[in-house]
């Protein structure tokens, strides 16, 4: 049996008696390599010139130079028809690539790759040998799109003002898929998209085109569904994150953080004059702004929701755990019950033979008939995927 998880970014491939394996890109690889040649073929261009006037030039026009790329970022990744073959989605700088690898060969081939593109989620149809992909558009909507084994695109199969994401086979159906889709409302006159509903849970056949809504529950998110081939239904549920002029308490604390936030406006007012004209700021910087300060570590985008990495620690409600305890792994029996399964699911998918396999985050663990197993353990876990 094997599992993938995506890690801060990075993913790793868990077999049954043998340590985790980091999977890695050849293409991210030489894209990096490629950066900081030419950053430093052009290093001369931007060395420190003598100053003059009161404010230095770079102090109001800002660096020419930008600083080195961002680490690559896998984002989804899915098994191939066999156990030596995976896809996986990768962002490296302003581009996202769809891939394919051949562990046992170490080769990986390059299917496409877009600049400013935003993937929502894959899954393989190993019955048609095609990809899944939920594609974000420029509109703020997203649609599911078929692709064959070599990264063409055959169509658009889910459309309209909603964002559709998270896609997953239906076993045994040869063209048969569930997903989360949530509607948008648009501004009146500009035509932005102003708000975003509550995910509801679609079954679509995109060979006949039927599609049937499964779950839509007002009061929460039905988010990275799954179906088992004896048709019982998993998901995680969580509760709809009301607009923030509905949400009790809001007012009250604006009023308690408005010391503190003024406080931080005045400091940064007299720390931009200290650092003009006294060539020293008030807080030291600590050395040039690295990639890693561009990424904002401290948050994380995790099925729609920007997670506070903060609260891991501080709130209580995630008790050490990447996502509160109100994001439950479920499932929905025959008779149309729901039954909790765990706590504080970041992640989740299913075996063929109906083990479930979910991360907290940090923890990735198999459940079956009730008993829990740890698989292993990596920090900031986003995504596992199981076969």
């Amino acid at each position: 049996m094997q599992t993938l998880a995506i890690a801060k970014g990075e993913l790793w491939l868990h077999r049954d008696g043998q340590p985790p394996r980091q999977i890695s890109s050849a293409f991210a690889r030489e894209v990096i390599e490629r950066d900081e040649r030419s950053r430093r073929n052009t290093s001369w261009k931007h060395a420190p010139r003598e100053q003059t006037g009161v404010i230095p030039g770079n102090t109001l026009w800002g660096s020419q130079q930008s600083g080195p790329m961002a680490p690559p970022r896998f984002l989804h990744a899915a098994f191939g028809p066999d156990a030596q073959t995976l896809y996986y989605v990768l962002r490296v700088g302003e581009s996202t690539g769809l891939f394919r690898q051949y562990l046992d060969e170490d080769r990986e081939v390059r299917l496409f790759h877009r600049s400013g593109i935003a993937v929502h989620g894959m899954t393989y149809n190993p019955g048609h040998k095609h990809l899944v992909l939920a594609i974000g558009l420029s509109d703020g909507t997203a649609q599911l799109e078929v692709y064959d084994e070599e990264g063409t695109l055959k169509g658009a199969v889910t459309g309209g003002d909603c964002i559709d994401a998270a896609p997953a086979m239906v076993p045994g159906a040869s063209s048969a898929l569930v997903y989360q889709s949530s509607g948008v409302a648009r501004h009146p006159q500009h035509g932005h998209v102003a708000a975003v509903a509550h995910a509801t849970l679609c079954r679509l056949d995109y060979k006949s085109g039927q599609l049937d809504t499964l779950v839509d529950d007002k009061q929460h998110d039905f988010v990275a569904p799954k179906m088992a081939a004896d048709g019982t239904l998993y998901a995680i549920r969580r509760p709809v994150e009301k607009p923030a002029h509905e949400r009790a308490g809001g007012a009250l604390v604006d009023t308690v953080m408005m010391p503190v936030r003024l406080l931080k406006a005045v400091f940064g007012y007299l720390n931009f004059f200290s650092t003009v004209y006294g060539k020293e700021p008030l807080r030291s910087a600590g050395g040039p702004r690295t990639p890693e300060l561009d990424q904002d570590l401290g948050r994380l985008w995790l099925h729609g929701r920007m997670i506070e990495l903060r609260k891991v620690r501080d709130d209580p409600q995630h008790a050490g755990n990447l996502v509160p305890g109100s994001w439950e792994l479920v499932r929905r029996t025959h008779g149309g019950s729901w039954q909790s399964l765990a706590k504080h699911v970041a992640s989740f998918d299913l075996r063929a033979n109906g083990t479930v396999v979910y991360t907290n985050g940090y923890q990735l663990t198999e459940w079956r008939d009730g008993t829990a197993s740890p698989i292993g353990r990596h920090e900031l876990v986003e995504t596992v995927v199981a076969s």
